[in-house]
């Protein structure tokens, strides 16, 4: 391997090498996820010898004009960056070229943050009219969702051996992950980061969910097809559109119920530290920033505190 190869070959050794058996096969196949996206641009054909921290910064300005959001361009940079840096440590290029490489501040990004969004008071109530009838495995698995905060993958993971009905907990310790790149999905034996890994409470609600299920229950999976097998994502999310169109309330996606659950904390006064543990979130910031629409910005709590005493 030498100076001269492309950069996107380059970045498929690096993968190969570096990355295939090092990483989860969820993040290597973001990565080649990433890969595919630096398809078409000046620099992935671009000799890695040759490649300036002006051809990268270029490549950053061009995925901040095309109006990607700031995440994304960031994921775009390190594809290229990483590999880089390796090349340099490895003496295939004389030096890392992605020192020095300026990220676009949040004002000149056009793409607006995704807003977080969840189900109202009176979107719930339709909504949980509807999934109560336990017609279909996937209303029982978006109860439980609402009711506990799971991911999505958290809870199709679900095996009886993780349910503690008389304790009223459940133990969340895998997580279903989709390979779009291999267009499959399996069990992972471990979940999204190590504070994911927790014992979640259950509400009286909660229980009568999983109750009902484990009354049908028929092997190992929480929730299953009508073969059996453990219910897919694809089943889910048909599943919720249908409980969407029969409550009359919008088709937000999956993951909107764990922003439900979210809020529903906020409203019964749970503080940010626990509700942060609830979700399994790395740090209590992570949980703040995301809900920061909740929780404000603390101007009331300062304001209260500078004028207690006059």
């Amino acid at each position: 391997m030498n100076a001269s190869i492309s950069l996107t070959s380059f970045i498929a050794e690096w993968l190969a090498t570096f990355k295939e058996t090092t990483v989860k096969q969820s993040t290597y196949d973001r990565l080649l996820t990433s890969v595919k996206a630096l398809e078409g641009y000046t620099i992935a054909s671009m000799p890695i010898g040759e490649i300036t921290c002006i051809d990268i910064q270029r490549y950053v300005n061009d995925l901040t004009k095309r109006g990607y959001g700031l995440s994304t361009i960031k994921k775009q940079m390190r594809i290229v960056t990483a590999p880089l840096k390796q090349a340099s440590a490895l003496h295939i290029i004389p030096a890392d070229p992605g020192i020095g490489i300026r990220l676009p501040s949040r004002y000149n990004v056009s793409k607006p943050e995704r807003l977080i969004e969840a189900y109202t008071d009176k979107e719930q109530t339709a909504l949980l009219n509807v999934l109560s009838s336990g017609r279909r495995t996937g209303y029982s698995a978006i109860a439980l969702m609402i009711e506990t905060g799971l991911r999505v993958g958290e809870v199709l993971a679900l095996r009886w051996q993780d349910v503690q009905l008389t304790r009223k907990r459940i133990n969340v310790r895998n997580t279903v992950v989709r390979l779009a790149n291999k267009k499959q999905s399996f069990v992972q034996d471990s979940v999204k980061s190590e504070s994911s890994r927790r014992t979640i409470p259950l509400t009286p609600e909660a229980l009568k969910v999983l109750e009902y299920q484990y009354s049908r229950r028929t092997n190992e999976w929480v929730f299953t097809n009508d073969d059996g097998e453990r219910l897919s994502y694809e089943a889910l999310r048909y599943q919720t559109r249908k409980a969407c169109e029969e409550a009359g309330v919008e088709y937000r996606g999956e993951h909107v119920f764990r922003h439900t659950f979210a809020t529903n904390c906020y409203h019964k006064g749970i503080d940010v530290k626990i509700l942060s543990r609830l979700l399994g979130h790395a740090d209590v910031n992570i949980t703040y920033n995301l809900y920061i629409h909740l929780y404000g910005d603390g101007f009331d709590e300062m304001y209260e505190a500078l004028v207690r005493n006059v």
